[in-house]
């Protein structure tokens, strides 16, 4: 299982989490996702855990998917940040 946290600025935090399409990545790649929001700053972000690398890279590489998601979101993508998990 791979875990990664994502981070990015939003137009409207309220606005973000009821119109959240991300948990449409929940269904089919088996993909589970816990959010977090800062209103202050409109700083948002989850972390996922993912079952399998192949399924990070899916969505990684499907830029369509993201893409779409962002749009819809009101997704600053110029701040979109994405930390993998280590082991040390």
């Amino acid at each position: 299982m791979k875990k990664i946290l994502i981070t990015f600025k939003v137009k409207n935090v309220n606005s973000w989490l009821s119109e959240n399409t991300l948990e449409q990545l929940d269904n089919p790649l088996g993909i589970k996702v816990e959010f977090f929001v800062n209103t202050r700053s409109n700083l948002v972000g989850y972390v996922a855990n993912i079952p399998d690398a192949e399924s990070l890279d899916d969505v990684l590489l499907n830029t369509t998917i993201l893409s779409d998601l962002f749009k819809s979101n009101g997704v600053s993508i110029e701040t979109y940040q994405i930390l993998e998990s280590m082991e040390i």
